[in-house]
């Protein structure tokens, strides 16, 4: 591997590994203010988040939580890395949580069956809601940006109201559908937490996407339509099939994660199911690289401090579990100038390689006249 290699390499993972402690610092100043130790906060958290006694084990809460959150990042990934900008995963989400809750009460099957049904519906649905901005960006030059923006809104609006109306079980204060039936639900091994087969589909998931993006000729094309357009286009790649893929295969990854979560936690669609668990898997998408396992990663991460700021920071200590959502927010926000600051410091190291090369020759020329 050559040094710009090396180089390159270290830059990107500098920028993420500075996010994360930048925020982390900047939730210890905040817990600070309330008159508790930043470091018995954040060993609070680990705790709470990351550990596993004889009676009870909080990572098995957290992965629990990040199987959702993992598939949505995964969702992320294959968009970005396709070039297709879309932070549609909240929407593909909740529709994809709303069909698998609709096929596991509705329609009966086999116990080995029913769950399959519940994610084909999940998935089908997503990659539906997700092909929407990829039809409308090629076809019609539409930004996807704006689109997705709006598709999400739609699509919490549309979830909140079929299971406050049509698909309403019961009166009362808040509306939600009927319960899935047993054979829908996904194994669960430990009851307290809801942590079971759920997050090793999410395992599986990571494999299969770094597998297709890195291992096969379709996952070739995608990854090149994203980072090297005009490369695709003179090799004759299909820009346009490869959005259009990556629109229904990261569609159908946050449909799945919709999914999962009802049929492998919640058991049923909510009022308000739309709650942001899309957001965080395109922030761990970016956050992880673009890169599948990066994601996964950073996925389990995201959940563990979700689950140690309610657990350790508000009920061990009293700090609002609020710090742990703007640790989380302050990452988003370091994510989002990411991408421009890499490409600003890859520049600068550009030029300064370029005026000493440049230098170089001319010193060379110099010594070959004198000679």
């Amino acid at each position: 591997m050559d040094r710009d290699s090396i180089e390159r390499g270290a830059l990107r993972l500098a920028l993420p590994v500075g996010a994360v402690v930048i925020a982390l610092v900047f939730g210890g100043l905040l817990v600070s203010t309330l008159g508790v130790s930043p470091f018995d906060a954040a060993g609070t958290v680990i705790q709470a988040g990351f550990s596993c006694s004889s009676t009870h084990c909080s990572l098995a809460g957290t992965l629990a939580l990040a199987s959702p959150i993992i598939f949505c990042a995964l969702g992320a990934v294959v968009s970005l890395r396709s070039g297709l900008f879309s932070i549609g995963q909240e929407g593909q989400y909740a529709l994809g949580g709303l069909a698998g809750a609709v096929i596991g009460y509705s329609i009966p099957a086999p116990a080995v069956l029913s769950p399959i049904l519940c994610l084909l519906a999940a998935a089908l649905v997503g990659a539906a809601w997700g092909v929407i901005p990829a039809i409308l960006k090629v076809y019609l030059g539409v930004n996807e940006l704006i689109i997705t923006i709006v598709l999400n809104a739609m699509a919490g609006l549309l979830v909140d109201f079929l299971v406050n109306y049509p698909l309403r079980a019961e009166a009362s204060t808040v509306g939600y559908t009927q319960t899935i039936r047993d054979e829908a639900k996904l194994p669960v091994w430990d009851v307290s937490t809801k942590f079971g087969l759920a997050f090793v589909l999410a395992v599986i998931a990571c494999g299969l996407v770094w597998f297709y993006l890195s291992r096969t000729t379709r996952g070739y094309e995608q990854r090149m339509s994203g980072e090297a357009t005009l490369f695709a286009r003179y090799t004759g790649m299909s820009a346009t099939a490869s959005v259009l893929r990556a629109g229904l295969i990261g569609g159908a990854l946050a449909g799945i994660g919709g999914g999962v979560q009802v049929i492998g936690s919640n058991y049923r669609v909510i009022e308000g199911f739309s709650d942001g668990t899309g957001f965080t898997g395109l922030t761990a998408a970016i956050l992880g690289g673009t890169t599948a396992i990066g994601a996964g990663i950073v996925g389990v991460f995201y959940a563990g401090i979700t689950v140690g700021a309610v657990n350790g920071l508000q009920i061990a200590l009293g700090v609002p579990r609020e710090i742990g959502s703007t640790v989380l927010a302050m990452m988003i926000v370091l994510v989002a100038i990411q991408a421009p600051l890499l490409l600003r410091i890859q520049r600068a190291i550009d030029k300064r390689r370029a005026n000493r090369r440049s230098g170089t020759s001319r010193g060379t020329v110099m010594v070959g006249s004198s000679q």
